[in-house]
């Protein structure tokens, strides 16, 4: 995972930026910064009796693991590190993104997925005056963009096929949720052109029927009541290839859109 914190002041953490919380993102060393590059890996390899190369069996994807000093701007009250304590103290991973501040036109303000492990420490000099340093883990090798919402593709007449395009700006595939309202009776197919033809299809479905489709968690759920629609499908979810156009042929008359995020390194 690409990480760029060090050139950032300021965040948003769990919906709340930094200047609620009163404190600013600060680098405590002089002198370059080091930061994770990339995600650690566990590698596995066996070696043949006889041969001098290495074989690999196994390559698992770790998490990732960072420190931050986040500095009171002013003095800070009781209520203030309570405040920072309660949002910190969460059952599950909680948003934070870094608002990067540098001259590169490139740069993304990535979302990282995060809890706070290990030991937390407040440095102070008595006078309520000072930063706490915390330690994160992410709950993926990869940052995250926002959440992205794509226009309505609005197929109610789609006499033979229609093509649309799908940009992944991401570096690893992305799997969007997929709304779809069915216009008319009969199957929907959508293939990726792009992706050696895999298709996505739903075979009789109904009039205004409307489903929600998670490619990511391959769920699929429907407006109708005690119906299930895995019987429908053919078993093939939506993959989008990475850093990539995506071609998407779409036959059958429908009324649908994805919502998205990309992943990145």
């Amino acid at each position: 995972m690409i990480i760029i914190i060090r050139n950032s002041t300021n965040f948003i953490l769990n919906g709340i930026t930094n200047e609620e919380l009163k404190i600013i993102n600060c680098n405590i060393d002089t002198g370059m910064q080091q930061e994770p590059f990339i995600y650690p890996r566990e590698i596995l390899t066996t070696q043949i009796k006889g041969r001098d190369e290495l074989y690999l069996q196994y390559k698992r994807k770790d998490v990732l693991k960072f420190n931050v000093n986040f500095a009171f701007e002013n003095t800070f009250t009781m209520d203030d590190l309570r405040y920072l304590a309660r949002i910190l103290d969460s059952e599950y991973y909680i948003p934070l993104q870094f608002m990067d501040e540098s001259d590169d036109t490139t740069a993304i303000n990535k979302i990282y997925y995060i809890m706070l492990s290990d030991e937390s420490i407040i440095t102070h000099n008595c006078i309520n005056q000072g930063y706490v340093t915390l330690s994160f883990i992410s709950n993926s090798p990869y940052s995250y963009s926002s959440f992205m919402q794509s226009q309505l593709y609005d197929l109610s007449v789609n006499e033979t096929y229609t093509d649309i395009r799908f940009d992944n700006l991401g570096d690893i595939e992305c799997k969007p949720e997929i709304y779809i309202e069915k216009v008319g009776n009969g199957d929907l197919s959508i293939i990726n052109m792009s992706n050696s033809g895999v298709e996505f299809k739903f075979t009789g479905l109904l009039d205004e029927e409307e489903l929600e489709v998670s490619s990511e968690y391959e769920i699929i759920n429907t407006s109708l009541v005690a119906t299930y629609r895995y019987d429908n499908h053919n078993g093939n979810f939506l993959v989008m290839l990475p850093f990539s156009v995506n071609y998407l042929r779409v036959t059958g008359t429908a009324k649908f859109y994805f919502k998205y995020q990309y992943k990145y390194l």
